[in-house]
């Protein structure tokens, strides 16, 4: 009988202990997920007119293909050529910037870093992880999606 109390409070301990635990569970916030890793481009389609879908991602050479962008703080956006540069007397980094307001990711300064036809890119997120970045984007010669990976 006298570890009743005893019990009791062990009990009460346990439960303490469980309601109070950290949120850990916690989603991080999509600038958290874009932020301070090395993102590859994996895919590249584009739809384009007279010609249709097209893969360009599969044109890539080796050195565009291991080139790498990172989304620092502040909005300072740095394109890097990665271990393979395509031209030896080019920069190693391009930096431009870039802004996050909902699902739309502008990225300014940049886009021909990407072999894009244009400076300045509009990239609508349609899924984003801790790893992985799916895109769609249009301009006015192309339309297409992309798809980044974290290195």
């Amino acid at each position: 009988m006298k570890n009743y109390p005893l019990l009791l409070l062990l009990f009460c301990c346990a439960l303490f202990f469980n309601a109070c635990s950290d949120d850990d569970d916690a989603t991080p916030n999509k600038e958290d997920m874009l932020m301070n890793k090395r993102w590859q481009i994996t895919a590249l389609d584009v739809t384009l007119p007279f010609v249709g879908p097209q893969d360009l991602y599969a044109g890539f050479e080796n050195c565009e293909k291991d080139s790498f962008v990172e989304f620092r703080g502040n909005g300072v956006l740095v394109v890097d050529e990665g271990a393979i540069k395509c031209n030896s007397s080019g920069p190693q980094q391009v930096t431009g910037s870039w802004k996050l307001e909902g699902d739309v990711l502008t990225i300014m300064g940049a886009g021909a870093s990407f072999g894009l036809p244009v400076n300045d890119l509009e990239v609508t997120i349609t899924d984003l992880s801790s790893t992985r970045l799916d895109g769609e984007f249009s301009q006015s010669i192309i339309d297409g999606t992309v798809t980044l990976e974290t290195m």
